[in-house]
């Protein structure tokens, strides 16, 4: 489960932190952290001290490189810390609020670069890679280019948008989840609905996931006025690191997975996933005490290590003008930030985790 594998990324963030702390005299006393310590650390140094202090010009004996090849920004991967590198061979690190954890001068080389602390002179050595990213073996960290300093938070945990539903455990209430109207949005309303998730097949196979899995909306009758009225509800995928509506078009009526084909791509920490997937829509009328039920059916493909993926049953506009501007979303906001969405409050919405 997400939640689960959240909260052991975060032990191991919390352990990291205390592996990063630079390197100093403590108190004897004892130092007790719980696990919403979140403070950020840079890295410790090397405990060899230097007789002098370097800079980009001195003998050593290695190969001395343009520091130019090093200046820019580097994120740390799976961690909120980041290496700027300036063109005087000088260096900071910093967290995701841009504030300076550490800073001093560096040493350039063909196969990495040196970074002497102000401080005490201590060094810290990252050796550049065949690929161009740099290696932080005293404490296990990768380095990659980064354009600018974005938080490792999830999307859906920073902005505090919450899982609230389970998949294969019945389902779930959604306030104003359906809208009926006639003609162009004469007597339009919106009225609750329910959905649930129910996973039909879990394959993994040569590094890749196949997920077969039912998003199921059941209309009571209660929902639907009487007379030739059209219903109208809404659902999406997206991804919970970076928030990305894995962009789909509208479904009208009942449809086949051919119809309904779709391949994105997720970048998350520096890497890269390929999210495929197809649906099929099926109405069904006058079933017992529901008057519609409508079935999404998905198939999924995505890599092993990816568990991401987020089902979304979204609540309805409370006007027909909103609500018809949702319907052409894919060609106005494709692959948006669902916290970017304006037609969209994502606060109102069921949330399933189906990577579970």
């Amino acid at each position: 489960m997400i939640h689960l594998k959240k909260i052991i990324a975060f032990l191991l963030a919390a352990v990291l932190c205390i592996a990063l702390a630079a390197c100093g005299s403590s108190d004897d006393g004892d130092d007790e952290r719980s696990t919403t310590d979140t403070t950020e650390r840079a890295p410790k140094e090397s405990t060899a001290e230097l007789d002098d202090e370097t800079s980009d010009t001195e003998d050593t004996d290695g190969a001395a490189a343009d520091v130019g090849e090093y200046v820019g920004l580097w994120s740390y991967v799976g961690e909120n810390l980041w290496l700027r590198i300036y063109d005087d061979s000088t260096w900071e690190f910093l967290d995701e609020n841009s504030a300076v954890l550490a800073d001093g001068t560096l040493w350039a080389e063909e196969d990495g670069v040196t970074l002497h602390f102000g401080e005490n002179g201590d060094v810290l050595m990252l050796d550049r890679t065949v690929s161009g990213d740099l290696i932080d073996s005293a404490n296990g960290g990768t380095l990659v280019p980064a354009e600018e300093i974005v938080s490792n938070e999830p999307c859906f945990a920073r902005a505090g948008i919450g899982l609230n539903a389970e998949t294969d455990d019945g389902y779930y209430l959604l306030k104003d989840g359906v809208c009926t109207y006639y003609g162009l949005g004469e007597d339009y309303s919106t009225a609750d609905c329910y959905w649930e998730v129910a996973k039909q097949r879990e394959d993994v196979h040569d590094g890749i996931r196949e997920l077969q899995f039912d998003a199921v909306c059941y209309i009571p009758e209660s929902s639907i006025p009487q007379g030739d009225y059209m219903a109208y509800t809404k659902s999406e995928l997206y991804d919970y690191y970076t928030g990305m509506w894995l962009t789909a078009s509208t479904a009208y009526g009942n449809t086949q997975r051919g119809e309904n084909y779709y391949v994105h791509t997720v970048s998350v920490n520096g890497q890269s996933y390929m999210i495929e997937f197809a649906y099929s829509t099926d109405w069904q009328y006058g079933i017992g005490e529901w008057a519609m039920i409508l079935t999404k059916s998905y198939v999924v493909y995505m890599p092993e290590d990816y568990n991401g993926l987020i089902f979304a049953a979204e609540a309805q506009s409370d006007n027909y003008k909103d609500s018809a501007k949702q319907a052409q979303l894919d060609s106005i906001a494709p692959e948006a930030c669902i916290t970017d969405i304006d037609l969209i409050d994502p606060y109102t919405s069921l949330y399933f985790a189906v990577c579970d």
